[in-house]
């Protein structure tokens, strides 16, 4: 069955690992998209609070070649999020709550430090009612060479 990577990217960062990562497996992509994109002090600020609560920034629905994605096609959706506080973006929360209960998960979480709260994010992403098969930290400096 084929899989999907599904990438949410404030910088720029995040997106140039996931679009490498879906060319060298050939792997559908998907880019999460703000309804209003916050400016980086919202962003930095009260982004991050909402990142610690769990809550999320509306995103415009999940769309593949014009279509909506239909996560039925695959067997496994990889995600490709920056790490905020720890967790994955507020922005990020909102598409995960787009996947169908039951969906096989690969987190990949970017960060400068190449570390993450793996613990309390799986915890988080579990409890969506989505299934974690994979969890992968990735430092993003070694990304940009």
């Amino acid at each position: 069955m084929k899989e999907l990577v599904l990438f949410y990217s404030y910088s720029g960062s995040t997106k140039k690992i996931a679009q490498k990562f879906s060319q060298e497996n050939k792997f559908d992509i998907c880019e999460v998209v703000d309804k209003k994109r916050p400016n980086k002090f919202y962003a930095y600020t009260a982004g991050i609070l909402k990142t610690f609560r769990g809550a999320e920034i509306p995103v415009e629905p999940l769309v593949l070649n014009s279509a909506p994605v239909n996560f039925a096609d695959y067997g496994v959706v990889n995600i490709f999020s920056p790490v905020w506080a720890d967790h994955v973006t507020p922005s990020m929360t909102g598409a995960l709550k787009m996947i169908p209960k039951n969906t096989k998960i690969k987190l990949f979480m970017v960060s400068a430090t190449g570390k993450s709260g793996k613990d309390s994010m799986s915890k988080r992403v579990q409890d969506l009612g989505l299934e974690i098969v994979g969890y992968e930290d990735i430092k993003a400096d070694k990304q940009k060479k």
